[in-house]
């Protein structure tokens, strides 16, 4: 007599783990909601909250005066667009650094900060979906980010208004910051959720943003020391200071060493630095002429970037005018490489995967935990 086979009353381990893992991503708005807002009041009710957002405002406020002071105490209104729009791109940076230094904060003790305190375990039993714990945390460190960037448009933008600075020029710079914002975000939340102890996550966070900031640009400029490659250039040079000639452009040849600092460009991809220089209108080939043009900071480090990415390109090799006789007309334009598609693909890859790495941290049940972690 055979005996007859039973289902089990869940359809097996595969159709739980199905409903294990939906239950992981679910998503729901009312629970994000509540993960925001239950982060948003922690920080409200606290008086260090309100004291730092006074503090910012007031020192980027004055920073922004100490920068126009002096062109404005000679009186030499002439001269103010210029001055203005430098000191706008030093302020625009300034409050790119600023954010960088406040985010991490925000963001890298949000998880263990939780499992240290003993409420992430009420959050975990509660209907809520790991995904909507993370995304809810990063949404309000995301929105505590804007109010610091909110804080700093009053000392920015009457020095652009001064400075001529473009409504569009003004606004690439805005979202680049407002999307490195999100990025960093996310990345600290990752950390948060991987590491046992909040310093050391917010640590992390800083040793992050401090080697992508100014450790690989110096590993790619020492680059220029070891990438040397021999070639054959020619050059051409204006005669027009010359005694025998004048308005003649001569070509010479000569085999030289070439620093191939367009190989290791990749260093600067994530650069916060070079992504906001991104944002910057070009510089016209023959800027000096202009007396219209107001150089800048970003405008500059834009240029001097894209010419790293066409070191090789012979019209760098070019320095006579278009007017002059023998100007060589066969040399192609240099192509513009921008470097923002790679560096922004670099940070969004890390703060995608950042919040999978939580999402999969506060997945329950937890199969391992590290030695002294607090559950509830």
């Amino acid at each position: 007599m055979s005996t007859p086979t039973t289902t089990p009353p869940h359809g097996g381990p595969s159709v739980g783990r199905s409903r294990a893992l939906n239950g992981t991503l679910s998503l729901r708005p009312r629970g994000l909601w509540l993960v925001t807002s239950l982060e948003l009041r922690q920080r409200l009710r606290s008086v260090r909250w309100y004291v730092a957002l006074v503090v910012w405002t007031l020192v980027l406020l004055a920073i922004g005066a100490l920068g126009l002071a002096p062109t404005l105490y000679t009186a030499q209104w002439e001269g103010l667009e210029p001055v203005a729009a430098m000191i706008f791109s030093l302020q625009i940076v300034l409050v790119l650094f600023a954010m960088l230094l406040v985010v991490p904060a925000l963001s890298a003790g949000s998880i263990n900060g939780d499992r240290s305190a003993g409420t992430l375990a009420t959050l975990q039993a509660s209907l809520l979906s790991p995904l909507e714990i993370v995304l809810g945390k990063l949404l309000a460190g995301f929105l505590t980010g804007l109010v610091f960037l909110l804080l700093a448009l009053p000392s920015v933008v009457p020095i652009a208004i001064l400075g001529g600075i473009g409504p569009l020029y003004f606004l690439r710079t805005v979202v680049v910051i407002v999307l490195l914002t999100l990025c960093v975000t996310a990345v600290g939340l990752g950390l948060s959720a991987v590491t046992q102890r909040q310093l050391g996550s917010v640590v992390l966070a800083y040793v992050i943003v401090f080697g992508v900031t100014v450790v690989l640009p110096i590993a790619w400029g020492s680059s220029a020391i070891f990438l040397q490659q021999e070639r054959e250039v020619t050059r051409y040079y204006s005669s027009s200071s010359d005694v025998a000639g004048s308005g003649e452009c001569v070509a010479e040849t000569a085999t030289v060493d070439t620093s191939r600092i367009d190989l290791s460009l990749p260093l600067l991809w994530g650069n916060p630095v070079v992504l906001l220089a991104e944002a910057a209108p070009p510089m016209p080939e023959r800027y000096w002429a202009d007396e219209s043009e107001n150089l800048d900071v970003l405008r500059m480090v834009r240029t001097g970037v894209h010419t790293a990415a066409t070191v090789a390109h012979p019209a760098h090799a070019n320095h006579c005018d278009p007017d002059e006789a023998g100007y060589p007309e066969d040399l192609a334009e240099v192509p513009n490489r921008p470097v923002w598609p790679m560096g922004l693909g670099l940070w969004l890859i890390g703060g995608g995967t950042s919040l999978a790495v939580a999402v999969w941290r506060l997945a329950v049940p937890i199969r391992r935990l590290g030695a002294g972690t607090r559950i509830a």
